[in-house]
């Protein structure tokens, strides 16, 4: 039985003496098949993103949280790296993977501008961009006022490098101001349900979409407009992420941190290659039960108060 656990269910294991009844029974049955080797689990570079936060916050505590880790996964580690067509699961020491993306932390950069700092020839290439203008319906966008806050420099410079600045931007900004991914994902919202509400439009869709749902959905709406985009050389990846994402911004359940939200995605994804995915968060549980019911994925979702379901299996 391979299960794949949460980090808010490795951390209340760490601190399994200090919990209370009923609490505790529930941790100790996971514990046991953990420690005999009853259910097989693995840690994910999820589970780093996760810890990392806590590890910019305050870095006295992290290596006593890997070593719990180690202790349940030893040293399994399931990851997708960049360019490969399937998660690999492999052993690989977790301190070690840590320390390695504590020390590519150090490299990140910071704006478009810096992307280019060592690369004198591409940095000379980018620099033609500033010559080739946007089209003149590009600016009707910042009637909507959060376009301005998306593409501020397109407004000043108008120009293709003013674009891919601003997008390289807006993309790190989400991540570290959690009010912006809210207003975001709000404005979005509204802009998909007003599509939806316009009968005309919908009646088109349904007459030229054959495939379409007949009660639709703001990720049908979705999956109308976005062209197919590969984010991943790992398709199945690419369309669990998607979805994720999209039931997110459909409001219920969402989460106010986009990182939280992609790396709960990420979980989710790792999740599908195991028999269960253990986890206490609701906003988590919710989106990756629909995820998987949509994509007909045949994990189950189950929270630490149902730990027996597994058990009784065994």
């Amino acid at each position: 039985m391979k299960v794949y656990i949460d980090l808010n269910i490795f951390d209340r294991l760490e601190k399994l003496e200090k919990l209370e009844e009923p609490e505790r029974k529930f941790y100790e049955i996971l514990f046991s098949m953990l420690k005999e080797k009853r259910v097989l689990t693995a840690y994910s570079n999820a589970h780093l993103n996760d810890l990392f936060r806590g590890y910019k916050k305050n870095p006295n505590y992290i290596e006593g949280h890997l070593n719990n880790i180690k202790s349940f996964t030893d040293n399994l580690c399931i990851c997708q790296y960049w360019g490969e067509k399937a998660a690999l699961l492999h052993f690989r020491d977790i301190s070690d993977f840590f320390k390695e993306k504590v020390d590519d932390w150090e490299f990140e950069f910071n704006s478009y501008d810096e992307l280019f700092e060592e690369e004198p020839l591409l940095k000379q290439t980018i620099e033609l961009s500033k010559f080739i203008p946007l089209p003149l319906e590009f600016k009707k966008g910042y009637v909507d006022p959060m376009f301005g806050v998306m593409f501020p420099l397109s407004k000043i410079h108008n120009n293709l490098y003013a674009l891919q600045s601003d997008i390289f931007n807006f993309q790190l900004r989400l991540k570290s101001d959690y009010g912006l991914y809210k207003s975001f994902r709000a404005n979005l919202i509204t802009g998909l349900n007003k599509i939806k509400s316009n009968k005309e439009l919908i009646k088109s869709l349904n007459a030229n979409v054959q495939e379409l749902p007949k009660h639709l959905e703001l990720s049908d709406i979705f999956d109308v407009y976005t062209p197919e985009n590969k984010t991943s050389d790992n398709a199945i990846y690419s369309k669990i992420i998607d979805t994720f994402f999209k039931y997110d911004l459909s409001g219920y359940k969402s989460d106010g941190h986009f990182n939280n939200m992609f790396d709960d995605a990420l979980h989710t994804f790792y999740a599908a290659h195991f028999d269960y995915f253990i986890t206490n968060d609701d906003r988590c549980k919710y989106k990756a039960e629909k995820t998987f019911d949509k994509l007909k994925i045949k994990t189950k979702v189950i929270t630490i108060s149902e730990i027996e379901v597994i058990k009784n299996r065994l």
